[in-house]
């Protein structure tokens, strides 16, 4: 997570929230949808943000789930990854900075594969 910026972060967030429909435009189950898209984005914005404000000796505590918000918040970025204003240098997994992340993308496909394989 120290890898990633604020301006990475503001990057991200700007571009997913622009992408997120305004919900008093919207009715009925896409009203539903936008607006839990918005409040999950939220969420994971302000935990990044609560993460990278914390004081050296809490940000240990709150590193997985900063990195899983982060994660998160480029997964719902992705679905417009062929955007014109898709923020590409900000739109990275914490796992492509930090292969021995709890997060890495290879041990989890490693213990998927075991899994498929049993």
């Amino acid at each position: 997570m120290e890898r990633i910026t604020e301006d990475q972060v503001a990057q991200l967030a700007g571009f997913l929230f622009a992408r997120i429909p305004d919900e008093a435009s919207l009715q009925g189950e896409a009203r539903r949808a936008a607006t839990a898209l918005r409040l999950a984005a939220t969420k994971q914005v302000a935990a990044v943000r609560f993460h990278r404000s914390s004081p050296p000796e809490t940000a240990a505590k709150t590193e997985l789930h900063a990195s899983a918000s982060w994660n998160l918040l480029v997964a719902f970025a992705k679905i417009w990854h062929d955007h014109p204003e898709f923020p590409a240098g900000a739109a990275r997994e914490t796992f492509e900075f930090d292969s021995e992340s709890p997060l890495s993308m290879a041990e989890h496909r490693a213990q998927f594969t075991t899994t498929l394989a049993s």
